[in-house]
């Protein structure tokens, strides 16, 4: 059962709601602010302002434009690549600038239907999330995750597709799933990178997890800049030493390292997809110098990037 301040938010804001039961018992369920049923779907524009809400365990996404949420216990950019979990009776505000219109997505998830996924997965796996003695997830971290962990975002863009097109039952309710278990894998392993954090205190172990998280966010979506070790620290709010070390210690990597792969990873997917000059997909991923551009690919992958994509056009031509 859903609380009725959690769906008269996602109401006022013209949120159009789909119920989405595991048994593929599809219905819509709207009365006096009060949803009945399992999980739920819910997509709309939101209006510019300033809305206060009283969340449910939920997923806060967007498929066009930005918004913003602020909570007790961060400050968080939703946009098309990235998304937050929120706590069951988190209170915050959703803040949407004057002109925008962007299309947000909420799953709101039933608090058994959830920990009955993670209990699907191996013990090793979820022994990190907070679940009680009965087995039911807790808490989630709460922090700005990107949609490349776990793939989730193709899956909540799939998801979404379904429910707008009205899809059967049984197709949303998979889908639905699908997510759901990306969830799980995706705080499973935030869980542990908070754990791996040199500090005493749990309170400042997930401070540091919340700004390292914001910076990688920006080295995911920020890759074609012109970006350093000091301009990433800055977006963590950190010394650049001290946050050079909180990383590694997360990612096992360097912030450097991690906006290298980035950058190859979406050379690789260029130079695999289109007919782009290898000069130019050098220049789109923020490289200045296709020299270094190509060693650092060649490294990477094994072959020069131009062989590549001979290869891959060939196959796209057959």
């Amino acid at each position: 059962m859903l609380n009725g301040l959690a769906t008269e938010a996602l109401h006022r804001n013209d949120l159009s709601m789909v119920c989405v039961d595991e048994h593929a018992a599809l219905r819509n369920a709207v009365d006096d602010h009060t949803l009945v049923g399992g999980n739920l779907f819910a997509s709309g524009i939101l209006r510019p302002g300033v809305q206060p809400f009283v969340s449910p365990l939920s997923l806060r996404y967007s498929l066009q434009e930005q918004y913003k949420i602020r909570t007790d216990r961060g400050h968080y950019s939703i946009s098309p690549t990235t998304f937050v979990m929120l706590n069951e009776g988190q209170r915050g505000e959703i803040t949407v600038d004057a002109h925008a219109a962007p299309r947000a997505v909420t799953l709101v998830f039933e608090q058994k239907y959830m920990s009955d996924v993670a209990r699907s997965f191996s013990a090793p796996l979820t022994s990190s999330l907070d679940i009680d003695r009965d087995g039911v997830v807790v808490r989630f971290p709460e922090c700005i995750q990107h949609d490349t962990a776990f793939e989730i975002g193709p899956k909540l863009r799939s998801l979404s597709a379904a429910c707008q097109r009205g899809d059967g039952p049984e197709s949303i309710a998979d889908k639905f799933r699908a997510v759901t278990e990306c969830v799980v894998l995706v705080f499973s392993a935030a869980s542990r990178q908070i754990d791996s954090i040199d500090s005493v205190r749990p309170g400042t172990r997930a401070e540091l997890y919340r700004r390292i998280q914001r910076a990688y966010v920006c080295i995911q979506d920020a890759y074609t800049e012109e970006l350093c070790l000091e301009k990433i620290a800055r977006v963590a709010c950190m010394s650049p030493h001290h946050f050079h070390r909180v990383f590694s210690q997360v990612y096992g990597i360097t912030p450097l390292r991690a906006l290298a792969d980035r950058r190859m990873q979406m050379a690789h997917k260029l130079l695999e997809t289109t007919d782009t000059p290898v000069s130019a997909i050098c220049r789109a991923v923020g490289y200045h110098s296709a020299p270094t551009f190509s060693n650092l690919f060649r490294a990477k992958f094994g072959l020069p990037p131009s062989l590549l994509q001979q290869r891959s056009r060939r196959v796209r031509t057959q």
